[in-house]
């Protein structure tokens, strides 16, 4: 590892600490896991933090019922994301083992990126570059289950197989750690499509270096092919699946025609949100560009894996800025390379209280240390699900709102494909499905229970879905308010119960 500052920090004490960091690889995983339990633990336990995690929560249980993504049960997103769930439910179908396992996951990146950031900078610097990490983790919005937290961990560990294989390259040849590597980005993509950006910008420079080897053509693209077909694998066998089984064309809507058709913010909102993104990200970019120029020119010659590092970070970049839509968790896949960046900055003595304060900043701002909420979401949470269970005999409930996992904490089956309440509610939603159509037959099946959130966190609403709800709970014979708490704070929710005749 030529060319990496090796100054010891000053102290018996510090210079033994960064022997032990340098030293063991368990020591720094430990670090990593022992600091992600700490941030995150306060919301183990609530079903309710987040929108989409509990959602997905939700998907991975009934794929265990029987059910067929994109066919029985519909959202947008890869499958991989989806079986990551049901996996954990065969474990434990419960939100504390999902959110356990996010956090294994979660520092797993972290490892990750402290392994990264090893190759330019000291021990105690990439250990911290994991500790950045994290906490921007949880400050874009992923401090429980959200989709990130698993696409970047995959991401990270194909970054890190093509980090270690830069020397294997450049003489031309690869091998099956490399093609492991791929493959990991191959099922960070089956977990969430735009991955695939950070899939081309690491095809792109183990092509280019192979290509530059002086190998013969002909094998160097045989490799280079070998490479594209291990990242491709995930999404073209569950493509072979989907149409052995007759629903290709369900699978071909849901991955890509409905991230098309749908509608989008408008030029003022987005804009809006491109200045509020780049207000999160300023801190973060500001180390990133230091730690890029402080390791470049701090190494003894040229180092690939800080340029590769940049131009990943450059592409996520672009990706999330070119977004119709912004929303603060799709900043999720800039944190890693930028992460790695802002460990290059650590050498310097003087940088250190200012990254205190952007750790800081980060878990002050991050939904699971608004502890006033967090002590009392659980009983809250759980007190709505025991009075719509005890309300709903026959297990015939409509969510209308963002408490999707509400369905299994009371056992009741999903009335409709489209179990995510905003595919029904959101004005700009496109699903492929006629929503006026499938809600109209979902009401005639006589739900006894609607559960509903005011207000709902949308705009524009769906007018016509939402005449028809309040149609329809205009005869239901009781209604119950409940506050329930997700990372935002105090939601309310109103339940009519009776309903139905």
């Amino acid at each position: 590892m030529s060319g990496i500052a090796t100054e010891a920090p000053d102290g018996r004490w510090e210079q033994s600490v960064a022997r032990t960091i340098a030293c063991s690889r368990l020591a720094q995983f430990a670090c990593l896991l022992a600091f992600a339990v700490l941030i995150r633990c306060p919301a183990w336990g609530e079903w309710n933090f987040g929108i989409d995690d509990q959602f997905y929560a939700l998907v991975g249980e009934r794929l265990l019922h029987g059910e067929l993504l994109y066919v029985d049960i519909w959202d947008r997103k890869g499958p991989l994301l989806y079986l990551i769930f049901s996996g954990i439910a065969l474990i434990s179908p419960t939100m504390l083992a999902y959110q356990v396992g996010g956090t294994l996951s979660a520092a797993l990146g972290a490892y990750g990126v402290n392994r990264i950031a090893r190759h330019i900078t000291t021990p105690l610097a990439a250990l911290a570059g994991g500790l950045v990490y994290l906490a921007l983790l949880s400050r874009f919005q992923g401090e429980n289950l959200q989709a990130g937290v698993f696409v970047n961990t995959a991401i990270i560990g194909a970054a890190c197989a093509l980090v270690s294989r830069l020397p294997l390259l450049r003489s031309g040849r690869i091998d099956a750690l490399l093609c492991g590597g791929f493959l990991l980005a191959g099922m960070a993509i089956a977990t969430k499509q735009t991955a695939a950006v950070e899939g081309v910008v690491f095809g792109l420079a183990a092509s280019l270096l192979l290509l530059r080897s002086g190998r013969p053509l002909l094998q160097t693209l045989w490799r280079i092919a070998l490479l594209g077909a291990a990242g491709a694998l995930p999404l073209l066998a569950t493509g072979l699946f989907y149409q052995f089984h007759g629903h290709f064309p369900e699978l071909w809507s849901a991955l890509v025609t409905s991230n098309v058709a749908r509608g989008y913010a408008d030029p003022g909102i987005r804009l809006e949100r491109v200045f509020v993104m780049a207000g999160m990200l300023g801190i973060p970019l500001f180390f990133a560009v230091l730690g890029f120029m402080s390791a470049r020119a701090r190494m003894s010659k040229r180092s690939p894996v800080l340029w590769l590092v940049a131009a990943w970070s450059l592409a996520t970049l672009v990706l999330l800025f070119s977004f119709p839509n912004i929303y603060v968790h799709y900043g999720q896949p800039t944190l890693p390379p930028l992460a790695i960046l802002c460990a290059a900055a650590l050498v310097r003595k003087p940088v250190w209280p200012a990254l205190t304060v952007l750790i800081g900043l980060s878990l002050i701002l991050s939904g699971t240390f608004h502890l006033h909420d967090r002590w009392r979401a659980r009983a809250a949470e759980d007190a709505l699900a025991d009075y719509v269970d005890a309300a709903s005999p026959h297990k015939r409930i409509v969510v209308w709102g963002a408490a999707s996992y509400l369905y299994s904490k009371v056992g009741a089956a999903p009335m409709s494909v489209l179990a995510f309440p905003p595919h029904f509610y959101e004005g700009r939603e496109w699903t492929g499905i006629d929503e006026v159509a499938e809600l109209r037959r979902v009401f005639a099946a006589r739900p006894e229970t609607v559960v509903e959130q005011n207000p709902l966190f949308t705009a524009p609403l769906n007018e016509t879905t939402m005449k028809m709800m309040r149609a329809y709970t205009a005869h239901c014979g009781a209604r119950r308010l409940f506050t329930i708490y997700d990372h935002n704070g105090e939601q309310t929710y109103t339940v009519f119960t009776r309903c139905g005749g």
